[in-house]
């Protein structure tokens, strides 16, 4: 009579082990808490990946700039458009809207003073900097070479994130590039008819 009920004691406590040691659904579960933690990161990345490829475009397309100028012995003001017109071929396949270029050429004194020869400008919100403005802030000391001239390029941009999730508003890049005259000591600016010459 005694065995009845351990009989039946038993088979409940094996029916009962057999119910927590089920885990069919344990690894689903597992999946479901850790999947929005792993789309965020995979968003994140894809993120931050365009940010930087947008930067790395920003960078080239300063370098350009700076070295086209630095190569030359005189510019006029459409070579200098024409520069700037080298931004959607620079920031493909990324749009070049909005971005705000700037080039100059800053003539170091004997006393290793930096002021603007001259400046152009192309973009929304960007001017040029009057000619013979101080640049000492602007201008590393090192690169401040005693009866010399520096080119220096700036470009600016905006990168949007396409979800917003991770990186929220948008970021704003920048980069700025500095070179030195490559067949004259001093690079000069003339209007469009060869006049008017600055350096």
């Amino acid at each position: 009579m005694m065995q009845a009920p351990r009989q039946a004691f038993s088979a409940r406590l094996l029916k009962l082990l057999r119910i927590i040691r089920q885990d069919g659904g344990m690894a689903a579960v597992e999946f479901a808490l850790i999947l929005p933690i792993l789309v965020m990161l995979w968003i994140g990345g894809v993120e931050m990946t365009q940010a930087l490829s947008v930067d790395r475009r920003l960078n080239n397309l300063a370098s350009a700039l700076g070295d086209l100028a630095a190569r030359s012995k005189q510019l006029i003001y459409s070579d200098v458009d024409n520069m700037f017109d080298i931004a959607p071929g620079a920031m493909f396949p990324y749009s070049s809207t909005g971005v705000r270029m700037r080039i100059t050429a800053v003539n170091i004194s004997a006393g290793g003073d930096a002021t603007v020869a001259w400046s152009r400008a192309e973009g929304t919100g960007i001017t040029s900097y009057a000619d013979g403005q101080d640049m000492n802030d602007y201008v590393p000391a090192t690169l401040r070479v005693a009866d010399s001239q520096v080119i220096m390029s700036e470009v600016y941009g905006t990168y949007t994130p396409a979800v917003g999730y991770v990186i929220t508003g948008n970021v704003n890049l920048d980069d700025r590039m500095y070179f030195v005259p490559r067949l004259t000591q001093y690079v000069k600016l003339c209007d469009n008819a060869g006049e008017n010459c600055k350096s």
